[in-house]
Parts: structure tokens; sequence; C-alpha cells
């Protein structure tokens, strides 16, 4: 049995703590997420909806039940029964259905922010969510950015991914400044308590920090990576269960919503392109060290490639060239392009970036030199594997 005890608020040095002690095994621990001070009367806790949704993992993994001492949303409690415990344990055969066991349930609508929020990494899918939501108004138009250390600065959390959290926000103010639009930050140690991959649970990590601002949040935008088309059960990509998972973690507060389905990863770099604002600021590298390089993105890792790729073949990657190294791009670019098409297992955006490099090959008459490329590229795999035997 997992037992989640009662929320407490703690406030010191300009920072607001809530947490909640928890026992599992006969083992005493503490959940916790800090924030600014100013936003400490949005914080719900009164009911235990966010420390329910970020330890669900850690029951689902061990086996246990979890018994809340507290209430939480009746709504929120009818879908974690009947839809999210058994869809995760459909991606992951090895979790184990678990039952949720709260004090009471709460119909409470605790809400009177009446705005709108969304997640900000300066990366493709929450710029896109960002600038899709231009025109919209109260309660549906974005009023603030969120920023959250609960695993994508690290799996497991502890200083060094708090170091790259403090130093990757930088960038994100910067951009939020320049559109005007204020940045909530919430560091947790939910990652060092999980002990599990970010790839695998960073859907609920995520909403598990913006259950905390019922009070603030009418409406919240997940930046997913998917296309309403990407649907499927695959632990391999948890994203393409997002359009199942984050709308049924709704409370009668907040209401959760997976944001720019309708666009592919194509059509997203494409709209984001369209805004000067992202030029000096699109962060999507997966190498966290920043500060031996020039540039805000390494220009070599797969996620700068791809990117990269995609910005060239719409003519735009110039526009970034002071986030990317474009001249080093350009020297690589034929051999990135290989070993894309050489792949053995390919992603969802893998094929849709094949599919787009095919359509544009075709217009330039250049299909043939790919085709080449590939046989070229994995001749040369085929060889070295064989040396290495």
């Amino acid at each position: 049995m997992l037992i989640i005890e009662k929320p407490v608020l703690n406030t010191r040095d300009g920072k607001t703590t809530v947490s909640v002690q928890f026992e599992m095994d006969k083992q005493k621990k503490e959940l916790w997420y800090s924030f600014p001070n100013e936003y400490e009367n949005f914080i719900v806790t009164e009911q235990s909806d966010a420390f329910v949704v970020g330890l669900l993992f850690l029951g689902l993994k061990t086996g246990n039940d979890i018994k809340i001492n507290t209430p939480i949303s009746s709504k929120l409690f009818y879908s974690l029964n009947h839809y999210i415990i058994d869809a995760l344990c459909l991606v992951n055969d090895q979790y184990k259905k678990i039952k949720i066991l709260p004090s009471s349930l709460s119909q409470t609508d605790f809400n009177f922010g009446n705005t709108a929020s969304t997640g900000l990494s300066c990366g493709i899918d929450s710029l896109a969510t960002y600038f899709d939501h231009n025109d919209e108004v109260d309660p549906y138009k974005i009023n603030y950015f969120t920023f959250f250390n609960v695993g994508s600065h690290g799996d497991h959390g502890g200083e060094n991914a708090r170091s790259i959290f403090h130093e990757r926000f930088s960038n994100v103010a910067a951009f939020a400044k320049k559109v005007n639009k204020e940045v909530i930050t919430v560091d947790s140690n939910l990652s060092e308590i999980l002990q599990m991959k970010f790839q695998e649970t960073y859907n609920l990590r995520t909403i598990s920090c913006a259950l905390l601002f019922q009070k603030l949040f009418k409406n919240y935008y997940y930046s997913s990576g998917t296309r309403f088309d990407h649907f499927g059960f695959n632990n391999a990509e948890i994203a393409d269960l997002d359009m199942l998972i984050i709308p049924n973690l709704s409370t009668e507060s907040t209401s959760f919503f997976v944001s720019a389905l309708k666009y592919s990863r194509i059509d997203r770099t494409e709209l984001i392109s369209q805004f000067s604002e992202t030029y000096d600021h699109l962060d999507v590298c997966t190498h966290p060290i920043r500060n031996e390089r020039e540039k805000i993105n390494c220009s070599e890792c797969y996620k700068c490639q791809r990117t990269m790729l995609t910005l060239d073949l719409l003519g735009k990657l110039d526009l970034y060239s002071s986030v990317f190294d474009v001249q080093k791009f350009r020297r690589n670019k034929k051999k990135y392009i290989g070993w894309l098409l050489s792949k053995k297992k390919k992603l969802t955006l893998d094929r849709e970036l094949i599919n787009y490099i095919k359509e544009t090959s075709e217009r330039d008459f250049q299909v043939e030199f790919f085709k080449l490329k590939y046989i070229l590229y994995r001749k040369k795999l085929n060889i070295i594997r064989f040396i290495s035997k």
C-alpha cells in the first residue's frame, strides 16, 4: 500500500513549497513541489490530485494500491479507474493494475483565475501551441507559461538536472519577455522518487505540476509531439497515447487539452517560422552542456539535425542562424539524410520527415540522389558491422 497524507504549504526565502508525506513498504518519504511565493494563493491543498497523479507511476511499477488520506477530484477519480490505469497497463505489461482509495470525493470547482496556460520549453511543439492560440479569448487565451523540473532535464533528477533546469530557463524567460507573458517555474523531487525513464512517464509528471494551480488555470494545453492520426498503444512512443491520457486527467476546476493535434511536425515548424520571436530562442537540443558552445543548440544531436533539415526543406533555416550552426549542418546534411533513410527502427517523426524529403526531392528532381545516398550509407554500415565482428 502507498499511503499519501494531507498536502502542506511552507513559505521561506521567496519560495513556497507544497509537500506530502507518503509511506510505502514501511518507508516514509516526502514529495515536494516548489514555486515562487506570488502564486501561493492559487495552489489547491484541499485535494491531493497533483500528488496522486505524480505518484501513480510509482504505484503501477510496484503494484501498490494508493490510499489518500484527503479528498481527490471526483472527475479525476472516475477517469483514473475507468481509463488511465487500464490504458497505461496495456502500454506497459510490467505495470500492475492498482486501486485508488481516497478518503472522499470532491466535486468542488476551485477555479477563480479563469486563465489558460501551457508549458514552454521553446521547442517546436510548445512554440506551436502558443502561436496556434494567438486569436483566442479568455479563458482559452494563453496568459501564462509554465516551466517544470520533473524529468526533462534529467531522468532521475538531482543537482545536475536542477542546474540544467535553471540554465534552460534563461532562454524561456527571454522569449516570454518578448511576448509579454509570465512564466511560472516549478521545481520538484518527483524524478528522484520515481527513478524511471522520463520518456515513458513524462505526461503524468507534467500534469502533476499543472494540477497544483487549479485555482489559476481553467484550461491547460499540453504540447504533445503527436498528430491525430498518430494515436497508438506503444511504450516506445508514449506520446502516441497523449490524446487519451491528458484530457482524462481533467478535474472540476481545470480542463486539460492536447494541443496542435491537427499539425504534423513539419506543419508546426512552418507555423513557428512565421514569427520572428522564435528566431533567437528555438531550443530543440538533447545535449544539455551549453557552456562549451556558442549556440543554444549543439547542431549535431538527432533532434537538432531533424529540425534543421526540416527548416532547410522549408527554406527557413537561415532565419535560425543565431541558434544553430547552419554551416556545420550543411557540411553534414547528406550524411544525416543517409543515416535517417537507413535507420532500421524509424519513429513516427522519422517517417514523417522521410516522406517530406521524398515529396521535396521529387519536385527538385533529386529523388535518385537520395536513393543513391541511402544505398551507399547502408553498404558502409554493413562493412563496419562486418569488420567489428
